[in-house]
């Protein structure tokens, strides 16, 4: 018989406490990411915005449109590169990303198994895993983005694109607001079916494909689940998005309170929820799961 909602959420919550160190992963994320940015911002500037401003005959004192002016022409003259950069390193932070995401997923199974985890098992279960997650997120996007075709209709209705903004009435106006319409929900629903992909992947080492067929497998065995783990996940940001904003309006807290977002996000929240979810879809799918003595709720 599976958990319900309530007990899920509460056992959930006492295998983070036993295994905060379910954090290092997310942490490791956050910093790897904001280096690798850092670096590619440093690296573009030095290779391409500084030979071209040392080249360029302006005075010292230089307006910022210039510097707009020349940005703009050296990324049209750079544009193929540019393009090949930027791909490059969406693939690098997809594969970091995937690397520590298998290492958390892999680190909460094994603490929902044995009771307790190790960053040993995020490494173990980073190596194994990475590239069929890296390649199981890019058929996620793909599949997310052939929702564009909802587009086409109203592209092919206009002429020229101008209209779209000129005359907001005309055929392919309405056209591209209903394929807009039509290409959210798409995505949401494909979000909601794909949702365990991750997580089957990683638990039940599955291959990319299978993975996909296991979390449109899962969602149709537990509709009623699924939505209401996302619902509580959604619920819990909105939460923390609508304090945010209030506490934000005052400017001396607006700072603090960005901080503390990131604090309680990497630290709790996406532990917190990567061990819900992967324990919902351990107990839904018949593992044996450890039950330590706090759990007892007789």
């Amino acid at each position: 018989m599976y958990e319900d909602m309530g007990t899920l959420l509460n056992k959930g919550y006492g295998t983070w406490t036993r295994n905060m160190v379910i954090a290092v992963p997310f942490i490791l994320d956050l910093m790897a990411t904001i280096i690798f940015s850092l670096f590619a911002v440093a690296l573009f500037v030095i290779v391409f915005v500084m030979p071209e401003i040392a080249s360029s005959t302006v005075a010292d004192n230089i307006p910022p449109e210039v510097y707009l002016e020349i940005l703009s022409s050296l990324l049209k003259e750079n544009l193929l590169l540019f393009i090949a950069g930027t791909l490059f390193l969406l693939l690098l932070f997809l594969l970091i990303g995937s690397f520590f995401e298998a290492g958390a997923i892999g680190m909460c199974s094994l603490a929902l198994l044995s009771g307790d985890t190790s960053l040993g098992q995020m490494w173990v279960s980073g190596r194994q895993h990475v590239l069929n997650l890296l390649l199981a997120k890019t058929l996620v996007g793909l599949i997310i983005m052939a929702g564009v075709i909802f587009l086409v209709p109203g592209v092919l209705s206009s002429d020229r694109l101008e209209t779209l903004t000129t005359d907001p009435a005309s055929t392919g106006s309405v056209l591209i607001v209903l394929g807009t319409m039509a290409w959210f929900l798409y995505a949401l629903v494909g979000s909601i079916l794909l949702f365990f992909v991750e997580y089957a992947l990683v638990v039940d080492d599955l291959d990319p494909i299978s993975a996909l067929e296991k979390s449109l497998e899962f969602f149709r065995e537990n509709k009623t689940g699924v939505i209401t783990i996302i619902g509580i996940i959604v619920a819990i940001s909105l939460a923390l998005e609508i304090f945010g904003s209030a506490i934000s309006s005052v400017e001396a807290l607006a700072n603090v309170w960005s901080l503390v977002y990131l604090f309680i996000s990497v630290l709790m929240i996406r532990p917190l929820t990567t061990i819900w979810i992967t324990r919902m879809y351990m107990d839904r799918t018949g593992k044996e799961l450890y039950s330590f003595d706090m759990y007892a709720f007789e």
